[in-house]
């Protein structure tokens, strides 16, 4: 059994028994019944609530789920992060977004079928303008989101990463072609994959 010291709403210190010691305006007895952990982090939601694909709000995701911090993957582009950005001031969950390569984000199933739609400038100016927000960059590789593109747009999200100080890249495995073999082929240590088996 240990005591947590919680000031001004925050958790300051965690020791055995040292309530005695301090003057405390509310002591609450959990009785062996609750546990208290630290903020808990889910790195992979789709939480712009403006799509019609794959999302929740934040905080259905973040604090009503027990969850402090969430890290949007890739929901939004360039053409929409900026209002994703200014949509997150108003919750109560930390949140933090991978930047899609395709600049629509994903308004559409196949983001990726369209090449144009991948511009590294514009991937550049979301990582530098929201650099507080922006933990990283999203491609998503299965077959409806790439269309007859096979794995040039991994090719291309590993182009920006590089571009871009390396900032983590997250790669969605889904329904083939790009063949699995031609994806891992890519994929150097430290790169993020999602929707693995």
């Amino acid at each position: 059994m240990i005591d947590l010291y919680v000031k001004n709403g925050k958790g300051v210190d965690v020791q055995p028994r040292f309530y005695q010691a301090i003057t405390a305006k509310k002591a609450i007895d959990l009785e062996n019944k609750s546990f208290v952990s630290a903020g808990w982090v889910d790195d992979h939601v789709h939480v712009y609530e403006k799509m019609t694909l794959y999302y929740d709000t934040p905080d259905l995701d973040g604090v009503d789920a027990g969850v402090t911090t969430i890290i949007d993957a890739g929901s939004t582009g360039a053409d929409n992060l900026p209002d994703f950005y200014q949509i997150t001031w108003d919750t109560k969950t930390n949140v933090f977004a991978m930047c899609n390569i395709s600049k629509t984000g994903i308004v559409a199933q196949d983001e990726l079928g369209d090449l144009s739609r991948v511009q590294g400038d514009l991937v550049r100016e979301m990582i530098e303008q929201y650099s507080e927000f922006v933990v990283g960059i999203k491609v998503r590789m299965s077959k409806p989101v790439v269309g007859n593109n096979g794995i040039t747009p991994l090719r291309l999200a590993k182009e920006i990463q590089a571009a871009n100080k390396n900032i983590p890249l997250m790669v969605h495995i889904g329904t083939n072609p790009p063949e699995l073999s031609d994806i891992f082929a890519l994929l150097q240590q430290g790169y993020s994959i999602t929707h693995w088996m």
